[in-house]
Order: structure tokens, then sequence, then C-alpha cells
């Protein structure tokens, strides 16, 4: 079995590279009306403005429109973080074309889930489907549910509840994430990890790398061996046979 590598390099350098080294982690941007771009704004970590402003400039080179979207959390809610972050001010440059939406408020729809752990049904915003492309955007960090917040628990801000702790948390948030992944998956995940930047069109393989950052065993973190167990391989082995490129 193939495996698109995992790359990493400076954020400086993933700022001004950013088409290439997309393409060379095996992401070919191809025609879209509209693109999502679901960057960790109402978590604990922000990623790089100017690592935004790059995906959405090398987005627009394909695709007619790019959201950028998130959902409410237990401690903010997107109007006021695309606000506090700069956001809506930085969008002003794109003249309409780029424009920022808030996942809780937009049209939902119901998708089962293959082979549940907690969730036979997930509720997403209709957008999450209706775009041509989605990039994930996270930040790396720490978290105290899940031990690693990176790409694959940065899909659980899509989900459009309000009210997430009191709904999911009691279900196990590692549960929860495995459940998303079986069913959101996206094109492109950009890491943002402080000076570094991890690419790849696999979520999991950029989250086995973050855990480097954080000097965090994978092995230790649930809703990896479960994403990974999912797809029907150990994560040992799924470790095992990465390719990770350093710029």
């Amino acid at each position: 079995m193939g495996f698109n590598p995992v790359l990493v390099c400076d954020l400086d350098y993933a700022i001004r590279n950013l088409p290439d080294l997309s393409k060379e982690v095996g992401f070919g941007l191809k025609p879209a009306n509209l693109a999502l771009v679901k960057p960790n704004i109402c978590g604990f970590y922000h990623p790089s403005m100017d690592l935004l402003v790059s995906v959405f400039d090398f987005l627009l080179k394909g695709c007619e429109s790019v959201f950028v979207g998130e959902s409410w959390s237990g401690i903010h809610n997107p109007p006021k973080q695309f606000e506090k972050l700069g956001i809506n001010r930085v969008l002003e440059r794109f003249e309409g074309r780029v424009r920022a939406i808030d996942l809780s408020e937009d049209g939902h729809i119901l998708v089962n889930v293959p082979r549940p752990h907690v969730l036979d049904e997930i509720e997403f915003p209709k957008m999450v489907f209706n775009a041509g492309v989605l990039v994930n955007v996270p930040k790396v960090g720490t978290h105290p549910s899940t031990r690693l917040t990176c790409a694959l628990k940065n899909l659980f801000g899509l989900l459009p509840e309000k009210r997430k702790s009191k709904v999911y948390h009691p279900l196990g948030v590692d549960k929860v994430v495995a459940d998303i992944a079986q069913v959101v998956k996206p094109d492109l995940n950009i890491a943002d990890a402080e000076d570094k930047v991890i690419f790849s069109v696999d979520a999991l393989g950029v989250d086995v790398v973050a855990c480097r950052f954080l000097d965090l065993d994978p092995l230790e973190v649930e809703h990896l061996n479960l994403v990974s167990e999912d797809r029907g391989e150990k994560l040992e082995d799924f470790i095992e046979r990465m390719e990770v490129v350093e710029v």
C-alpha cells in the first residue's frame, strides 16, 4: 500500500511555498465552486494568520470562493473570535471571495457512521459536504481530555452543537473524534507547530508527527489508536511505514 509523505518545514518557508509543498504531499488543487478552511479558532490554540492567508491565496487559484468556518465551543463563539483574532479585517482584502461562516448556524445534515464507537450518526453543517475542497488548519497543542489536539481533534470543531462539553464529553471525546474521522476526510491538513508546519493529506499522519513537538507518545493517545484501528491497522504498523520528509 502506498503512503503519501508527511512533510515538516519552517513556518516562513511554508508560507512562501505552500502550493509546492501541498503538491509534494499528494494534494492537487482542482477547480471547485467553493472550499472550506477549518482552522482552530474557538479552541485553546490558533494557527498563524499569515499561514491562513497563504492558504486562502492558494485555494483561490482553483476555487471560486473560500469559506473559513468554525463552530461554537465551550469557551468561544465564532463571530467574536473572527473579530478578536483579526480574521474579519484580513478577509477585507479578498473583496468577498473569502468569507467567514459560523458553522453552528449553517444548515445541518445527519451522516451515518459506518463502524460507530459511540455515535451511530453525526450532525454536521451542510457546508462540510457541499465544499469541493476541505482544508484542515489546526494548531498543535495539548488537551486535557485527549492529550493531543491537532488535525483529528480539530475536526471535532465541525460539529454544530453549541454545548459540546455537555453532549459529547460524557461519551468520551477520543471516541467521538474517531467516529468523525470515519466520515470526514480533509483533502489537505496543514498544522501550525509554532515555528514549524506539518503538511499531509492524512490527518492521522500529521497527528503522529505532531506528538514529537509535544514530547507525547502517539501510542498513548487514544483517538490515534482508534482511527488507525478503524482503518484495519494497528497504530504501531502505521507509524512504521510512515514517510516523514523534513525540508
